[in-house]
């Protein structure tokens, strides 16, 4: 992938990447349950800008009105097992969001799960596919995310992936408490 850059310390990881297996497919009605699981599972809440809790109606008309119009591309990321390369199980669900196909951009977005595979080896990997997917399928010219800033893990898999900071946004989220978080805005170009 020449749109990513990576540097001699990432190259290292990179490797290690390589030996986990994921295949990102895209989710259906039917992952509905495992959707509403995920994201109110109090380890992806407290990665979410909005962290109300979801049903499953709500994810429901969420598929009806995003995920079939196209303005959003959502998929179950499944593990492969290495030896026999057949998918194993659902381990967590990545996604494109605010399809802008006028300025070619779009928001890319990782669940957290509670499924021990789900590292951040799976998680690298599955950055890199959706960028394949953004880049290559949709035509976009650039991804951006955003990462809380007191989660420096994550700000550090997407620098791993090839995404640099464009900006810190200061109190841009307000907490549980009623206090507020900073966040960063991150960004990744295609360079074809």
């Amino acid at each position: 992938m020449n749109y990513i850059v990576l540097s001699k310390n990432h190259v290292t990881m990179h490797r290690e990447v390589e030996c986990m297996k994921i295949y990102l497919r895209p989710i259906t009605e039917d992952d509905a349950n495992l959707i509403v699981k995920w994201r109110n599972s109090p380890s992806v809440l407290k990665h979410c800008f909005n962290r109300e809790q979801i049903t499953l109606e709500s994810h429901l008309k969420f598929y009806k009105e995003y995920i079939e119009t196209g303005k959003y591309k959502q998929y179950i990321v499944e593990r492969i097992e290495e030896t026999t390369g057949v998918v194993v199980y659902p381990i967590a669900t990545v996604y494109l969001k605010d399809i802008d196909k006028a300025n070619k951009r779009c928001q890319l977005c990782i669940f957290t799960s509670d499924d021990e595979e789900w590292s951040t080896e799976g998680q690298t990997i599955a950055a890199k596919q959706l960028l394949e997917i953004a880049f290559n399928e949709l035509g976009m010219h650039k991804v951006y995310s955003y990462v809380f800033a007191k989660y420096p893990e994550e700000k550090a898999l997407l620098e791993t992936a090839g995404f640099e900071v464009e900006t810190r946004l200061n109190d841009e989220i307000a907490g549980p408490d009623g206090s507020y978080e900073d966040t960063y805005r991150m960004a990744i170009y295609n360079k074809q």
